[in-house]
């Protein structure tokens, strides 16, 4: 099965997401607080299109899907119980980067388009950076390289369900889409501001992920052919992977 999209700026967006990622590690306490209070703001969640033009990426009109496909059940739109800490907050979220990492290395027998290979290393790259950074944060609750289990598990079972790329290329745009979301909760459950920067400036690297790998899942569809479906108007915690459900052991 050939995949048809625009090899050139799928490329072009991958590295656009990959030169932010470098970006947002190296300079996220100069910019993150201003994201934050928008987050506050915006009792519905922020904007989006605000993550990706942060990201460089809307200027790409890159096609973005608008739902956020089910994973087994694994997520809940509702509060978490308040007696998460921050370091917890930041472990689960390190879990959760480590199990992506896990998923994209076990994926890569499944693809075979160059491109979408290339993409699937980078984003498997950015996804170890960020595990590291909450693991570093998470005051010793977990350590370095350890998948959430049960996400991990189920990502596996999708993995061995997938007959074609497209199918691998739709689990990783679910995936993004929750990692996503997980961080918009984050933002909400975190007390102290290290903590908020350094989750606000992973988040719009993971909705950049979801919007590129959105180039292939929606190309030619006309049901897709509104700019309003390739970059939903916010960013929300509905999908998001909840940590009561998820523990780490």
């Amino acid at each position: 099965m050939t995949l048809d999209f625009d090899v050139e700026r799928f490329e072009d967006s991958v590295a656009e997401c990959d030169e932010q990622h470098h970006e947002s590690m190296r300079t996220f306490d100069s910019d993150i607080r201003d994201l934050h209070a928008e987050t506050r703001r915006a009792l519905g969640g922020t904007s989006r299109r605000d993550l990706l033009v942060r990201s460089a990426l809307a200027s790409t009109a890159l096609t973005f899907g608008s739902q956020v496909l089910p994973l087994g059940g694994l997520f809940r739109g509702v509060s978490v119980a308040q007696t998460l800490t921050d370091a917890d907050i930041a472990a689960f979220a390190a879990s959760l980067e480590y199990a992506a990492v896990a998923a994209y290395g076990a994926a890569a027998g499944k693809l075979t388009t160059p491109a979408i290979t290339g993409a699937a290393t980078t984003f498997a790259a950015q996804h170890k950076t960020h595990g590291d950074a909450f693991a570093a944060a998470s005051a010793g609750k977990i350590g370095p390289d350890s998948p959430n289990k049960t996400v991990l598990t189920a990502l596996s079972t999708r993995l061995s369900q997938a007959g074609n790329e497209m199918d691998v290329v739709k689990l990783a745009f679910e995936v993004e889409n929750a990692a996503a979301a997980t961080y918009q909760f984050a933002l909400g459950a975190l007390q102290d501001v290290k903590y908020q920067q350094l989750t606000a400036s992973i988040l719009p690297i993971e909705a950049g992920h979801a919007a590129v790998l959105g180039q292939i899942l929606f190309r030619g569809d006309p049901s897709q052919d509104k700019e309003e479906a390739w970059l939903p108007p916010f960013q929300t915690e509905a999908g998001f992977v909840d940590p009561t459900k998820n523990p780490l052991t």
